[in-house]
Order: C-alpha cells, then structure tokens, then sequence
C-alpha cells in the first residue's frame, strides 16, 4: 500500500501547483489524472474552476458521511533558495525513512493517501482545492456556499499533525497598510516625523507590544504578529513618500480576528493611511458543540487528539458554516514550506491506516 501511496505522490509532486503564480486551470494534466483516477472507481466528479487558479475538485462514491478535504496548491520554490536543495523539488525523492519533495509534507502526501483510499473503500468523498496557499483563497468557501454539507458527520482537512487530531487552533488575519509621507531631502527636519517610514515603524512598535502584552502562561505565543513584506522609499538621502507593509495575525482562539485587526488600526495616529484587510479568518472551532463532536468522533475512532497549534487551517471555515471538523494528516508543520521538504513514510502509511479505518466505521 505506501508503494500505492509514493506512487501517487510523485504524480503530484511533479505537478507545478506554486501558488504564486497560482497558474492552475481545470485543464491542467493534473485534474486529468485525478478524474481518470477516481472515476475509474466509480466516483462522481465535479470540477468547478472559478478562474485564477480556483479550482475545486470534488469526488463522492457510495453514502459517505466523512468529508476529506486536501489542498494541491505548494508555495513555491525561489530563484534564491533552488540552489539550496539537496533533491530535485518537483519530482519525489527516497532517502531512507522520508520522501522529498515540494508539497510532500503540505500537504499532497495527504492527497496521495487519499488517491489510494479511494481504490480501497466503498464510502468516500474528497475535495481538493487549489488555492490555500498565498493571498485570496476562496475554493473552499465557494463549495461550502454551494453544497449541501449536512451529511457529512465529520470535516477531516488533512493539513500536517502528526497524524493526530488537532481540534483546536488559531484564526487569521492578512492584512495591507500603506503610509504616507511629504517627500522632501533628508536634510530638512520634518524628516523625523514626516517620512512614511518613520510612520509605518512607529506603528510597527505599538503593534508589535500590543502583539506581545497578550503573551500568557496558557497563550505563550500571544498574538503571533509578523511583517512579511515593506517596501517603500527612494534613496537614503530623500525622505519616504510612502511604504507599504503586508503583515499577518494569528489570533488565539476565543479572540475574534475583526476585533484584532480594529485594535492594530486604532494603534495608528495617522488619517490618512490606507488599511486593506485581506481575510479575516475565524479560528478553530467556530462553536464549542463543534468542537465537542469533533473530540467525541475522536474517541469513538481511537484517535490520538493533539494540543492546540499556532497555524491556521480551512477547518476553521467548516467549523463556522457548521460542520463539525477537524485537522487530521502526515508531517510536521515544522517541514511544511521549507527547502528540502520531507514527510515520513511512516506518517504516510500511519494517516492512511487512520482514513481507512475512520472511513469503514466512522460511517
């Protein structure tokens, strides 16, 4: 069975699903296979593409009552860090006990298992989305809005666990600010207060306090804050006109991302900056009776529950439409988006033992 599994997986890793550029269609060799395949036994598929690089894949057989949900979209490999890999990234590679690859870990070794269950079982229904990964992810929401989910028991979004089920985590929020300034040489002295630079960094450090302040014993991470891009300016001797900050927020659960993002927004002093929230995701689980069922299933299933984690999933977004769910496959977040990225072979048969026999009885 994992040589099955491996087989479907360097499939999928040879398939370029980088997001960005997110240059996916439902024409791609990749939804040609994946139709041929699950068609071939007896599945019903649907392919919605919404353009952009939106595609769901929706495959059902029999009454299932779980719903296994995998994204195919990677981050991509950079110019900068190709050189880095010790294997090629786009095509499955063995060492020992781990299997390499782009998306090994995040998260097409999951689709792979699922490839496989999909020969071995009766009573089985799976989405595939490719748009999880990077800005204005909207597949998964855009097939909760147009399917009839109630009866689907259990949601399993099959993100990287440890083959343990994670029940509880953070929301999202992605945001985009641009500050302005009054260009001008640096020599003047408005350039203190007048540099869209100084204002988008005096911002910085209030939000990065307000970030740490809700550090607890029971929340180390507090708000998990982060810059990922500022750019801005001209030169060194001229003052900053404008700079733009892209940043994200992973808000613990029982916080509310809207009210995060309107807190960091309050922490400008500044009318004139443009603020531009991207997605404001809830987090893990929308309901307490959500999370309830999902731990009940997991009883009942044998199935070793998790600690909270800090990462955000699509679970979230089954969670507040209703459905009970859950986060549920092989790796370690720890491997996901890195060079050389890896998942055990072990995990993979282990994650693929779990949906068979969720899928036999936890119907």
């Amino acid at each position: 069975m994992l040589n099955k599994i491996l087989e479907h997986l360097d499939f999928l890793i040879q398939q370029d699903t980088q997001n960005p550029p997110r240059q996916i269609s439902k024409n791609d060799a990749l939804f040609k296979q994946l139709e041929s395949h699950f068609s071939h036994f007896g599945f019903n598929v649907e392919i919605t593409d919404l353009n952009d690089g939106h595609v769901i894949f929706y495959a059902a057989k029999g009454n299932p009552t779980l719903l296994f949900n995998v994204h195919l979209d990677t981050v991509p490999v950079t110019k900068s860090t190709l050189d880095e890999w010790t294997c090629d990234p786009f095509k499955l590679t063995i060492k020992e006990d781990k299997a390499y690859g782009r998306g090994s870990c995040d998260i097409k070794g999951a689709a792979a298992c699922l490839m496989t269950l999909a020969e071995n079982i009766e009573n089985l229904a799976v989405v595939f989305t490719t748009d999880e990964e990077g800005a204005s992810g909207c597949c998964v929401q855009h097939f909760i809005d147009n399917n009839d989910l109630s009866q689907y028991k259990q949601i399993i979004v099959a993100e990287p666990t440890n083959s343990k089920a994670v029940v509880s985590h953070r929301g999202y929020l992605s945001c985009q600010t641009k500050f302005f300034g009054k260009n001008g040489h640096s020599s003047m002295a408005i350039a203190l207060k007048e540099s869209a630079i100084h204002k988008a960094n005096i911002w910085l450090a209030k939000a990065l306090n307000f970030s740490e302040q809700e550090v607890t014993k029971s929340n180390p991470a507090g708000i998990c804050f982060n810059v990922g891009v500022m750019n801005g300016g001209e030169k060194n001797n001229m003052i900053a006109e404008t700079v733009q900050l892209n940043f994200s927020a992973r808000v613990p659960a029982g916080s509310n991302s809207s009210d995060i993002y309107e807190k960091l927004k309050a922490l400008d002093l500044n009318s004139d900056t443009h603020w531009h929230a991207g997605m404001m995701a809830p987090a893990l689980p929308s309901t307490q009776n959500g999370n309830l069922s999902s731990i009940q299933f997991c009883e009942q299933n044998n199935i070793t529950v998790a600690e909270p984690v800090d990462f955000w999933t699509e679970a979230a977004l089954f969670s507040q439409a209703g459905s009970p769910a859950l986060v549920l496959g092989p790796g370690d977040i720890k491997q996901a988006h890195t060079i050389d990225e890896w998942v055990y072979l072990s995990q993979l048969q282990q994650s693929f033992d779990l949906y068979l026999e969720v899928s036999k009885h936890g119907n």
